[in-house]
This record gives structure tokens, C-alpha cells and sequence, in this order.
């Protein structure tokens, strides 16, 4: 049934003259090759990685803790956290 749907003979094949009208009207026989992602996308696709979000919220936890903790004035008590946030980024 497909034979005779397709106009060919499952021995022999196509006919060069059927092969080429096949490839001018469908295009070459491959799969399209899915797009390369963008490198803003790699970096956020880096950031959402289990330990990376949990350092991340680690980050902000000390941030948050030592800001609202008794020396809040001091810019030393941020350290650790902007340190984590700066590995990650960097990383």
C-alpha cells in the first residue's frame, strides 16, 4: 500500500528524479539542531542549581541576621555574606 502511495518499489528504492524532487520540496533528511543558549542564560541556568541556591540563601540569611543584629553599624559584620555572594557570582 505504501508503494503505491509513494510511487516506488520497496526493492529497488526511489528513482534518482524522485529522490530529488523529494529533497527540492522536503529538504535534507536531518533533525534541526535546537539553538545555542545565550550566555545570560548559561549564568542563570548555573544559579539554579541546589547548592548554589542554598549558598545563596545562606548569603542572605547572614546578611540578614547581621543586619539586624547589635552591630549592624559595623561593615565588618557583612563580610561573610557578601564573600558568599562574590564566590557564587563569581563562580
Amino acid at each position: 500500500e505504501l508503494e503505491r502511495h509513494f510511487g516506488t518499489d520497496v526493492a529497488r528504492g526511489l528513482t534518482t528524479k524522485q529522490a530529488e524532487a523529494n529533497l527540492a520540496r522536503d529538504g535534507p533528511n536531518e533533525l534541526e539542531k535546537p539553538p545555542k543558549p545565550t550566555l545570560l542564560m548559561l549564568f542563570i541556568l548555573q544559579l539554579t542549581g541546589f547548592v548554589i541556591v542554598l549558598l545563596l540563601v545562606a548569603a542572605a540569611a547572614s546578611i540578614t541576621v547581621n543586619g539586624t543584629g547589635p552591630n549592624k553599624e559595623d561593615a565588618l559584620s557583612y563580610t561573610t555574606g557578601m564573600a558568599i555572594f562574590v564566590i557564587v557570582i563569581i563562580n
